[in-house]
């Protein structure tokens, strides 16, 4: 799977065929089919690896902050700061996979599934922080964190972790009530 894996990332699905990642993870063809009926049963592994590790990182930012919605949103930011910009050099694995098959496709049903799901859960602390617009803004994030993963795999921009965690903490403040707003900025300083 590791293997599957760093190729269908690095290279593309389509452009992997499974008689390469048979010669490059060293497991007969037989294994792999046992394993996993097609490619397609692959490639949804892929993802649901993928999406595992995304589950568990934002839960897991989420339960260290059980009663601090705000702090959870700043970790999450600075989570993908820390670590998804730098692990993610060829952009977003599910929108990657997504641009090589049709609407229709399990691959992308598959992508939509998360990044619903990442959107809920900021909508979830957003709402928790009594925001005037969680659903709208949660959208946002996540166009920000997008737009900022597909700069980071195209732009050299210098300042993409400070530009993006102040867009990010921006989006959040001014949907807060003004007592909220003048705490997180007091904090900021």
């Amino acid at each position: 799977m590791l293997t599957a894996d760093r190729l269908f990332y690095n290279e593309g699905i389509h452009a992997v065929g499974i008689q390469r990642i048979v010669a490059e993870s060293r497991v007969t063809r037989v294994t792999l089919y046992r394993h996993f009926a097609s490619k397609d049963d692959l490639i949804s592994a892929y993802l649901d690896r993928r999406a595992a590790y995304d589950h568990r990182q934002v839960d897991g930012i989420i339960d260290a902050h059980p009663d601090e919605p705000r702090q959870a949103l700043e970790e999450l930011a600075t989570a993908l700061t820390r670590d998804d910009f730098a692990a993610v050099r060829r952009g977003c694995p599910f929108i990657n996979a997504s641009a090589e098959f049709t609407a229709s496709h399990p691959v992308r049903v598959h992508a939509l599934e998360i990044r619903r799901w990442v959107t809920e859960r900021l909508e979830g602390l957003l709402q928790r922080l009594e925001h005037s617009d969680p659903r709208s803004t949660a959208e946002q994030l996540m166009m920000v964190r997008t737009g900022a993963v597909v700069s980071g795999a195209l732009d050299a921009n210098e300042h993409l972790n400070d530009d993006f965690l102040a867009c990010w903490s921006k989006l959040i403040d001014d949907g807060l009530p003004r007592g909220a707003q003048a705490r997180a900025r007091s904090r900021g300083k």
